[in-house]
């Protein structure tokens, strides 16, 4: 007779050791730039959550240039918790001025179970040598023509790294209009004329929004690659078309309206001139006459 063992089976659960996790979470709060690098102000939050000596972290700073000529280095700065923590900010310097870089923000700690990491990266221009700065590759925008199905800019733009500049009305109560692509390649730029045609009349259009994504790459300290980077920003409120007849009466070149009463008006001058000449003639001829008789 077969002997039939029944033994105890245990279920384990499975233990996570030495398991790498990526987070994403913001550490840069502000950036002060300067003629050669950067002053970078770290967010409490991710300092109190992420740098406490406890979990044994790790900073790195990297800052990639977006021009690739001669003398544009990335500079990678390692930072532990002692002296991060106290001044809960961080620099770089060394770089070249009135240049745009990728600043990146990486980290890495560990604990019992586990070691986690992230990245925050921004894009940022040192100052010129004159102490000016920017946030933006655009420098000039202004609205140059609205009328009742067309609302139209004028704007300044130049980078020294290809770029795709994105222009797009958003934000109001009308339809979305498709949004306009400008490619710019490096050391490229000029005035750039937007024109969105075939809108309704009398219609909030909201804001004109353009997105600045660089078409250049870098890798950071970590070697993760520095992808989806890029400056947003909104100009003017509340942009709306005219009504379509206002805007005829407003345009002589369109307007068959405002033809017509300027002939209309340059004929009754003329005719008032005629007139004037018909009534004053008799009595300029009757004071010729009198003059002579006196002369007799």
């Amino acid at each position: 007779m077969p002997l039939l063992i029944i033994l105890p089976i245990r279920c384990f659960a499975p233990v996570k050791f030495n398991q790498r996790i990526f987070l994403s979470v913001k550490a840069i709060n502000y950036v002060d730039p300067t003629k050669s690098g950067f002053r970078i102000i770290l967010r409490d939050d991710f300092l109190r959550d992420h740098m406490a000596p406890t979990l044994l972290p790790t900073l790195y700073l990297t800052a990639i240039p977006l021009r690739q000529n001669d003398g544009f280095t990335s500079q990678t700065k390692v930072l532990y918790p002692d002296s991060v923590n106290e001044d809960k900010q961080v620099s770089i310097t060394d770089l070249q001025e009135s240049s745009w870089y990728y600043i990146c923000v990486e980290w890495e700690n560990m604990n019992r179970h586990n070691e986690t990491t992230g990245t925050d990266c921004r894009l940022f221009k040192t100052l010129d040598r004159f102490g000016r700065g920017t946030d933006s590759t655009v420098s000039e925008i202004e609205a140059t023509d609205f009328s009742s199905q067309m609302l139209q800019f004028r704007m300044k733009a130049g980078a020294e790294f290809p770029i795709r500049l994105t222009a797009s009305l958003e934000g109001g109560k009308a339809p979305i209009p498709p949004s306009q692509i400008f490619i710019l390649g490096g050391n490229s730029g000029g005035i750039l004329e937007l024109v969105f045609a075939f809108l309704r009349q009398q219609m909030d259009y909201g804001q004109l929004c353009i997105l600045e994504e660089p078409l250049i790459g870098g890798y950071s300290a970590l070697g993760r690659q520095i992808s989806g980077v890029n400056i947003r920003k909104c100009h003017f409120n509340n942009l709306t078309t005219t009504d379509y007849e206002l805007s005829i009466l407003d345009s002589a070149e369109a307007s068959p309206y405002i033809r017509s009463s300027g002939t209309k008006c340059q004929n009754s001058i003329k005719i008032s001139i005629m007139i004037a000449l018909i009534v004053l003639l008799p009595f300029w001829n009757l004071s010729k006459l009198l003059e002579r008789r006196r002369i007799r």
